[in-house]
């Protein structure tokens, strides 16, 4: 049996790491990277379901209705971080309603749209309007201080751009490396 070299047909099996997605939250004015101190920082599209079972079959049938995305996160309190310092103080201060709402891009650094160069880096892209819930702040005597909580998104997602390097987001339909 003949083996194939993946690569040659433009297919890789290597799996992409964390570290190829970034994530922004605005703090004031400005787009804030989620980086340094945040230890996990994850999805959950949570599709909710509607299922039926007709007279004539003995098996369900399923359709997507909508989704309840959250992002669950766990960092160190570290002052400095602007993205991590703004998320405490909602806990902190007991922000409820509109002041627990931030806005929340993730970007696909593995999905570049064109080239990218010193002055511009467009990736693909999700702003969403998101409220935070700050579930723990807690260290025990001697121990680094940590948060976390939930980013529950408010609405549908809107699709676009996000350039790294001026730290904007653009709505649109574009498409990036993988996108056909």
């Amino acid at each position: 049996m003949k083996k194939f070299n993946l690569q040659l047909f433009g297919e890789s099996r290597t799996a992409l790491l964390r570290n190829a997605i970034a994530d922004y939250i605005k703090v004031g004015a400005a787009f804030e990277l989620m980086g340094t101190g945040f230890t996990s920082l994850n999805e959950s599209p949570s599709a909710q379901t509607d299922s039926e079972t007709y007279i004539n079959e003995t098996t369900s049938s399923t359709d997507i209705t909508s989704y309840e995305t959250e992002f669950s996160y766990e960092s160190r309190l570290i002052p400095s971080q602007k993205a991590i310092y703004m998320l405490y103080k909602d806990g902190r201060d007991h922000a409820t309603g509109d002041a627990a709402v931030h806005t929340y891009v993730r970007v696909d650094l593995f999905n570049p749209i064109g080239a990218v160069s010193e002055t511009s880096a467009a990736y693909t892209a999700r702003q969403f309007t998101v409220s935070n819930e700050v579930s723990d702040i807690e260290g025990d005597g001697g121990e680094k201080i940590s948060v976390s909580g939930t980013l529950h998104a408010v609405g549908n997602p809107i699709q676009g751009k996000f350039d790294t390097v001026s730290k904007t987001f653009t709505a649109g339909d574009f498409s990036g490396k993988y996108d056909t």
